[in-house]
C-alpha cells in the first residue's frame, strides 16, 4: 500500500484510502474507497477531533460511588448473595451515593459507622457493609474503565478501616424458643427446620438434593 502525504492515509491496490492511525492511544482505522486526499485528510481531522472530545468529557466526567455500586450490583446478578449485597448498598447510598469516587474514605464512612452504631448494629454487621465498599472501589481502580481506558478510580484504592469485632458467644436454644422460633414459620419450613436440628444436616443436603438421586423403586 502507497502512503500519502499525510501520515496515517494510505492508499490499497485499488486506488481507495485507508485512515489507519493511533491517536492518544485509540486506534482510528476507516476504509473511505475512492475518496480524494483532501476528504480523507477532513474525514481523519473529524475522527481525532472526536477522540479528544471524548477525552475531554472523560476528564469532566466523575464516577459516584452509586455509578460504581450499580455496576457490581449488575455484574453479581449471578451470585447467590446479591440480595444481601443489594441491601448493604441501600444503606449506604444516603451516606456516600453521592460522593466522587475519588473521595471515599474512613473519612466519609464516619457518618455511617457511627449511625449504624447508634442504632445497636454490630461491628460484624457494620464490617459486612465495608467490606462492599472496599470491594467496590477495588473494581473502580482495576476493572471498571472509561473509553478512553482510564480507570475510574486513577489512585490506589484507600485502605478502608474495619471495626474489632467481638464474636458472640455461641448459645443454644431451649425446647420452648425452639418452639416459638418454627410456630412463626410456615408449615413446609417448619417441618424442614425441625428435620435440620435432628439430623445436623448442613444446606448443602437439606436444600439441594434431587429426586434424581434417589431410588424410588421401592
Amino acid at each position: 500500500m502507497a502512503r500519502t502525504r499525510t501520515p496515517g492515509i494510505r492508499i490499497d491496490r485499488n486506488g481507495g484510502r485507508i485512515i489507519d492511525k493511533e491517536h492518544r492511544g485509540i486506534g482510528i482505522y476507516m476504509r473511505l474507497g475512492l475518496a480524494s486526499q483532501e476528504q480523507a485528510e477532513k474525514r481523519l481531522c473529524e475522527e481525532i477531533a472526536n477522540v479528544d472530545a471524548q477525552f475531554r468529557r472523560n476528564a469532566d466526567c466523575r464516577r459516584t460511588f452509586a455509578d460504581c455500586a450499580a455496576r457490581y450490583l449488575a455484574q453479581s446478578m449471578s451470585l447467590r448473595s446479591v440480595s444481601m449485597t443489594r441491601w448493604h448498598v441501600r444503606l449506604l447510598i444516603p451516606y456516600i451515593g453521592g460522593l466522587d469516587i475519588q473521595q471515599i474514605h474512613d473519612g466519609t464512612l464516619e457518618s455511617f459507622v457511627a449511625d449504624r452504631l447508634a442504632s445497636g448494629v454490630t461491628a460484624t454487621t457494620i464490617n459486612r457493609s465495608l467490606e462492599i465498599v472496599r470491594t467496590i472501589l477495588n473494581r473502580a481502580a482495576r476493572s471498571y474503565r472509561y473509553d478512553d481506558g482510564r480507570p475510574w478510580l486513577e489512585t490506589l484504592p484507600p485502605l478502608i478501616s474495619m471495626l474489632t469485632e467481638t464474636p458472640r458467644v455461641p448459645y443454644p436454644i431451649t425446647w420452648d424458643e425452639q418452639d416459638r422460633l418454627f410456630s412463626r414459620l410456615p408449615a413446609h419450613l417448619a417441618r424442614m427446620a425441625l428435620f435440620a436440628v435432628h439430623t445436623g444436616l448442613c444446606d448443602a443436603n437439606l436444600c439441594r438434593m434431587e429426586w434424581t438421586w434417589g431410588d424410588c423403586r421401592s
